[in-house]
């Protein structure tokens, strides 16, 4: 017999709207949390409901979580229940939901635990395995839309947060075609290695487009922001190779029917796009797009969701660059407090 704890812990995902492969190589990023949350419930008892890759992740997670804890931890895991709101695969970094959301109930279930905590834990276990930057965590952690200054092998210098516009929507348009992160990771970590000059221009342009969008999120400027996505996106296409015909024929699409210029989200080729409207439009820009990809992209799914708000104390921005990769006064520094209690 199985018993649900009373409440699912929800952990936002994160749309990435300037700034891919600059959290780690050294530059600047603009993200924002998306209200589309992956759900994570512990159970006890034992639940049949698991997926085999959930369970192995939950695993992973416990054992990692456990060996930090004064105390250890109980030897069995409590088995969990996932609902994912987001699309899966989609570059929404709904896999970082899931871990942050794993170290949140766990440590709902054992104790209290400082978000900051949950922060480093989650990016630590993720750079283990992918070697990637932290604007991921840090943005869905954080909430809002959050600019910040990358670090490879620490989390980034959270460089501004603010609220994202109550009157604007994302529209999330996803190809139902997977991402492949991991081997665009590994292909871009040994270009920069080699100083690769077509990479170090991709750099420029990104940051130059990650500084544009957060003076429009800042300056509650929509027009600007599309511009700043639109130029992020070009980059990521004529000087990355990051699109595809698929997300090219969508992106058209989109633009010739419902007017919504969309972006890339999330390194990698595939996945999904994100377009900022006003929220007074968003209905009838999903109608539009809806019977507009019905026919050609059958598959392609379009939620529209509103920004997960800022937390309410879990960092403060930093202004400080320190040291690239070197821990100081440019890594994130956490309100008082860090661990379980």
């Amino acid at each position: 017999m199985s018993t649900r704890e009373p409440t699912p812990v929800p952990t936002s995902t994160r749309a990435c709207l300037a700034g891919e492969d600059l959290d780690w190589i050294g530059h600047r990023s603009v993200c924002v949390a998306v209200d589309l949350p992956t759900r994570v419930r512990t159970v006890t008892g034992h639940s049949a409901a698991e997926h085999p890759a959930v369970a192995a992740t939950a695993t992973e997670v416990w054992e990692y979580l456990c060996a930090r804890l004064p105390q250890g931890g109980p030897r069995t895991r409590p088995a969990v229940e996932v609902d994912a709101s987001a699309p899966l695969n989609s570059g929404l970094s709904s896999s970082s939901a899931l871990i942050i959301g794993l170290f949140r109930a766990f440590t709902h279930r054992l104790g209290t635990v400082d978000e900051a905590a949950v922060l480093q834990w989650s990016y630590d276990f993720e750079y283990a395995i992918c070697h990637g930057g932290g604007m991921d965590q840090t943005a869905i952690v954080t909430g809002g839309a959050v600019l910040t200054e990358g670090r490879d092998g620490t989390l980034p210098v959270l460089a501004g947060q603010a609220p994202f516009p109550t009157d604007w929507r994302l529209v999330v348009v996803d190809s139902a075609t997977a991402k492949d992160t991991a081997g665009h990771l590994a292909q871009v970590r040994a270009r920069h290695a080699q100083r690769d000059p077509r990479l170090a221009r991709y750099v420029t342009e990104a940051d130059h487009s990650a500084e544009q969008a957060w003076r429009a999120i800042t300056g509650q400027d929509l027009d600007a922001l599309t511009a700043a996505m639109d130029r992020a996106h070009t980059a990521m296409r004529d000087i990355q190779g990051m699109s595809t015909d698929t997300l090219e024929g969508i992106r058209d699409l989109a633009r010739r029917t419902a007017g919504l210029r969309l972006k890339i989200t999330g390194a990698g080729g595939g996945g999904a796009m994100v377009g900022v409207c006003a929220a007074a439009d968003a209905a009838a820009v999903e109608e539009v797009l809806t019977a507009a990809l019905a026919g050609p992209y059958p598959r392609a799914r379009i939620p529209v969701a509103t920004a997960a708000p800022p937390a309410a104390a879990v960092l403060r921005p930093v202004h400080a660059a320190g040291p690239q990769g070197g821990h100081g006064p440019g890594v994130l520094v956490a309100l008082p407090g860090t661990g379980l209690r």
